[in-house]
């Protein structure tokens, strides 16, 4: 009866330590799996905050030329208005400026 028993402890034995190494594998494969999970869901976030940024890059890129279109237009306004409120002022200059040239150093 006690080699039978020392054997049943023996065995019940064996077959703790193998439940013991499979609980131990199957957690390494579990932890594995998760950090594959974590590096990949990382990954995805990563690569939509990137397409997020460039889209919002292309959005800010597109306002700015329309905003420094709008800014160019105005100042060719200006510069056209300036223009035309100077050119009597600017008539009369150059004529003043030829006739002093020709009076100075004559027609020819």
């Amino acid at each position: 009866m006690a080699t039978s028993l020392t054997e049943e402890i023996k065995k019940v034995e064996a077959q703790a330590k193998n439940k013991v190494s499979d609980a131990r594998s199957e957690a390494g494969k579990i932890i594995s799996q998760a950090k594959d999970d974590a590096d990949r869901r990382l990954k995805e976030s990563k690569q939509e905050a990137f397409k997020g940024f460039k889209k919002r890059l292309v959005e800010v890129e597109a306002e700015a030329e329309k905003k420094a279109d709008s800014i160019v237009a105005e100042g060719h306004e200006e510069a056209q208005r300036f223009i035309e409120s100077n050119k009597k002022g600017l008539d009369s200059v150059s004529s003043w400026v030829s006739e002093e040239v020709m009076a100075r150093y004559g027609r020819g």
